[in-house]
Parts: C-alpha cells; structure tokens; sequence
C-alpha cells in the first residue's frame, strides 16, 4: 500500500485504538470508528454504531472513500447472537453504509477456527474444523467478508497484555491447577501489541496473504505457564489430582506473518508477562 493510504479502524476498542496510534505515528491518514466515544489525542475519530447503516452512512458520508478497513469488532457477550453481531452484521452492515468499497479488509479472527484438540500442529494453511459454535461464526464472518472484499484473516490465540492479566489474577489466587504428571495441555499466546503490530502490517503490506496466524514464538503446556507465573508471584499452586492422559489443545505456527517481515517483541510468554507483572 502506498504512503497515502486512508485506513478505517472499526469497532475501536483497545486493540483498534493501539493499533491508530500505531499507524498515525507513522504518518498513515488513519480514522476510528466506534460506539463508545473513546479516543485516541491526535487520530480522527468517529462514534457511531455499527449495526446501524443510516447512522453509518451519515458519520461516513463526509469523510470517504478509505483504501483499506479493518475490523477489530469483538463481541459483547461469549453467546452466539454476540458473535454473530460482531463478525458477521457489523462487517455487512459496515460495507453497506459506505458508498465505496475499500480494496482490503482485515478482520481480526481467532485461532478457534481450527478445533484440534490433540497437540498437533497448527499453519495458516490446516483445515479450518471449527468445534465450537461461535468459532463456526467467525468462520463464516471471515467468508463472508472475503466474499466482498479481498480479505486478510488475522487469526489471533489469546490476547493478553494492559488490561487482561486475568491468569495472573488466578494464580495469585491460587485458582489454577498443575501437575508434573499430566500430558500437556498447550496453549498459544499473543501480546496485545504484537497483534496491533501484525494487523498494521496486514494492513499496509502491498501483498499480505488470505490468513495469517497471530501467535507469539512458542506454544507452551499450560501448566509451565501456570508454575511460572506462580514462581514470579511467590505463591503455591494446588495439584490436580486427576492429571490428563492425552495431550489437549493444539500448537500455533506464525509463518505467515514471519515472512511479511513481523517479529513479536514479546516472542514468548516470558517476556510478556514479566512486562505485565513490572507494572501491577
């Protein structure tokens, strides 16, 4: 994409408003889009509600065409009318209210399209088998959008960093399980600012590919992520008494965005929740 490329961040909450303070501090024309009002100094802003197209078309009129939208839609509650409102209406509803399409979107997704749950191997390019019904809806979000636009899937594992330090919160309580014996259960991460970083490359590279998956370095079980955290914190953590006989889960590759040139700050866990715990 060139220098002048125009980007609509919509349903801007705080992965979308990292990612126009990213994206304005390199000198990107950059506008948010949200239902809440909330702003990032120095980006232009628009508050309006994504399931409604009037609204959206009025908000929009005066300030179109972009080249590029991205949706950082995330849905309000973890039921299936929540996720199908985020993935699925507001993308329709989006490209409905604007009179020019964008030449790209980029829809933030999940890595729980893919439903292995056997440790195995996971690429952008593994069938996507949902097993869960509000992954099958954002399969289907991504399909329809693609459908109208050319497409960039970021599909995102767990989303930690400011503001979501709940496994921290557990094991400072002493909520979480372990135990040596168990098969592991892995688990795939990805800071917050490692995605932001991955949607602005989705966003601006001249060829980004269909999918892309947003994972830091190292898939880990999640009972080493457990102690280590617990050994940080100085607590104890209780032994589950029925350890796992089979591995669970599955392990994340980065592959894609590697080649586009993008390398996490935070590649693994380590590195990542030592920043968090510096500053709680």
């Amino acid at each position: 994409m060139a220098p002048s490329t125009r980007i609509l961040i919509a349903g801007a909450g705080d992965v979308g408003l990292t990612l126009g303070a990213v994206l304005s501090a390199a000198d990107i024309d950059v506008t948010t889009l949200n239902r809440s009002g909330r702003i990032v100094d120095d980006v232009k802003s628009i508050t309006a509600d994504l399931t409604n197209v009037n609204a959206l078309r009025a908000a929009l009129g005066m300030i179109e065409p972009f080249d590029v939208v991205v949706f950082t839609t995330a849905p309000d509650d973890r039921n299936e009318l929540a996720y199908k409102a985020a993935y699925v209406d507001a993308p329709r509803t989006l490209l409905a209210a604007l009179a020019h399409h964008p030449t790209r979107a980029v829809l933030t997704s999940t890595t729980g399209v893919y439903g292995d749950d056997d440790g195995r191997w996971i690429t952008a390019s593994s069938p996507a088998v949902p097993a869960r019904p509000t992954a099958t809806i954002v399969l289907e979000g991504e399909r329809a959008l693609a459908g109208q636009v050319p497409t960039v899937s970021i599909r995102a594992s767990g989303i930690y960093g400011p503001g979501r330090t709940s496994l921290i919160n557990r094991v400072r309580r002493g909520g979480v399980v372990t135990s040596p014996a168990s098969a592991p259960h892995w688990t795939n991460r990805i800071h917050r600012d490692d995605l932001v970083a991955a949607l602005a490359i989705a966003a601006i590279h001249p060829s980004p590919p269909a999918v892309a998956i947003a994972v830091d370095d190292e898939p880990v079980p999640m009972s080493t992520v457990a102690a280590w955290l617990a050994a940080e914190l100085g607590v104890t953590l209780p032994i589950d008494p029925a350890p796992d006989k089979q591995a669970t889960g599955k392990r994340c590759r980065n592959s894609e965005l590697k080649d586009l040139g993008w390398e996490p700050a935070y590649p693994t866990f380590r590195e990542g929740y030592r920043s968090l715990l510096a500053n709680i």
